[in-house]
């Protein structure tokens, strides 16, 4: 095992907060902003975490809720106080969104619609002009029996293609998953069936697609310790399979996967991030990263990191925990250049139907191209929503710019309440202190922060919705532009 620390992590996270940075913004404009949140869902687990996307350097669209079932699709230009253009979605009685996305021409919401009187699920895609905002079709995608488990859909990176699927189970086990692969102007590209009667036991799996329109289909085995993945082309029926044992038994301790997070690289590989876990206690035991790498054939394994006694220590120490814990996978960021950053989060609520969310420290790894590591650190922070609200406005956004990434979260911090910008080198691990982004962000337990809605235009300039602490004022839309 090789494990490289540029800095211990306690004395890396002392380096971030020794100083605050000065307020960061160069120029900020905004705008009144309307919006109604969302009312139900797993607040743990945002269906849809991205609600803004950026369509030229000036220009933006985003998915607004303005009532019960009414949404919005609001396209913005450099002028937030009037929209270039505004296209209300209203919703049937049982219908929720399920998805929103876009590529260059078009915009792309998906809705979930149960018709009890007929026993029945679908799948509905709408598309929108981005240039004039009307709506130009809408399709249903897939149906099956509202018995059956919630339909899904997986969007490519660049929105060009989709997959709508049902999963078919026997006695909650999952044995076979139908979909449906579309392109961006919604017209099926294939009708296929996903196979997993021969996989052994498992209950759920994960799919992504890539902007070739390459489905991944990721599923855990043999009690949660061996990792499959299945890549299914739209020309043929070739499959390719490649699986790793990820848990078993190691130095007399049996340890087995409990989370997992994918991201899909466009050069037709799949990374995934494990994090294993003894059976018997339960604690963490190893953080594990493979490429499937399918264009060459075969796989790529990252020096496993170990949480041994002394870094656990180190780490609870320095964050005032007792004990490793509700630590989740939350982000892989791959450069241009192949750099990775996987990036866990530290979530959890205190327990009781009404009990407040709270999104603590970060655990950062970084990789070199050859998944080497490089460096891993820490940073603290301390964020507390309450129930109605979950991670919608705390947790954090990530942006990664060349080498550098941008980290954007709510906070308070030695009093201050704003937006944070947080600017850390890929290669070397090299942070400059918090700053201020100077939009004095209200602190009362009420919505205070939106982070759905935040987007990077270009490399200094961001949208965010938030409520500034003036008594009187409501939610602002802002455009933000930083110092260089």
């Amino acid at each position: 095992m090789r494990t490289s620390f540029l800095y211990s992590p306690l004395l890396f996270l002392i380096a971030l907060f020794a100083q605050i940075g000065q307020t960061q913004a160069q120029k900020i404009k905004s705008a009144a902003f309307d919006y109604t949140p969302e009312a139900a869902g797993d607040q743990y687990n945002q269906r849809i975490p991205k609600k803004a996307f950026t369509v030229s350097p000036t220009d933006f669209v985003i998915l607004s809720r303005k009532s019960d079932n009414t949404y919005a699709i609001i396209r913005y230009g450099a002028d937030l106080k009037k929209a270039t253009w505004t296209t209300p979605v209203q919703l049937l009685g049982q219908e929720t969104v399920e998805a929103f996305s876009h590529n260059n021409q078009t915009a792309l919401l998906i809705t979930h619609r149960v018709l009890p009187e007929q026993g029945s699920q679908a799948l509905y895609g709408r598309l929108f002009d981005v240039a004039t905002g009307k709506e130009i079709s809408q399709t249903k995608l897939i149906d099956a029996p509202s018995k059956s488990r919630r339909l899904a859909v997986a969007i490519s990176a660049d929105g060009s293609k989709l997959v709508a699927y049902h999963s078919i189970t026997r006695n909650e086990e999952l044995r076979s998953i139908q979909a449906a692969i579309y392109d961006a102007s919604l017209t099926k590209i294939k009708d296929r069936t996903y196979d997993l009667a021969g996989a052994g036991p498992q209950v759920s799996a994960q799919i992504q697609i890539d902007n070739h329109g390459n489905q991944f289909v990721s599923i855990l085995t043999s009690n949660s310790m061996r990792l499959s993945v299945r890549r299914y082309n739209n020309r043929n029926n070739e499959i390719k399979v490649m699986e790793v044992m990820l848990g078993g038994v190691f130095d007399g301790v049996n340890v087995y996967v409990m989370d997992t997070y994918f991201k899909l690289h466009q050069d037709s590989s799949l990374y995934a991030a494990v994090l294993v876990a003894e059976e018997k206690k339960g604690e963490y035991h190893s953080l594990k990263m493979v490429r499937f790498d399918y264009a060459a054939g075969n796989m790529r394994f990252a020096d496993e990191f170990r949480f041994t006694p002394e870094f656990t220590e180190k780490l609870n120490k320095a964050t005032g925990a007792k004990r490793l814990e509700d630590i989740y996978l939350s982000d892989i960021l791959i450069s241009s250049e192949g750099q990775t950053l996987v990036i866990g989060e530290k979530k959890y609520t205190e327990g009781g139907e009404n009990s407040d969310y709270h999104a603590k420290e970060l655990l950062l790894f970084a990789y070199d191209e050859y998944l080497h590591p490089t460096w891993n650190s820490v940073i603290l922070k301390d964020q507390v929503a309450p129930a109605a609200e979950g991670f919608a406005g705390i947790s954090y956004n990530a942006h990664l710019i060349g080498n550098r990434l941008q980290l954007l979260t709510l906070e308070t911090i030695k009093g201050k309440t704003d937006l944070y910008t947080r600017s850390i080198h890929l290669l070397t691990g090299a942070s400059e202190p918090p700053k201020a982004v100077g939009l004095n962000v209200a602190n009362d337990k009420q919505v205070a922060f939106v982070k759905d809605f935040t987007t990077w235009l270009d490399e200094r300039t961001i949208t965010a919705v938030n409520r500034p602490s003036k008594a009187s004022a409501g939610l602002r839309l802002s455009r933000i532009t930083f110092k260089k």
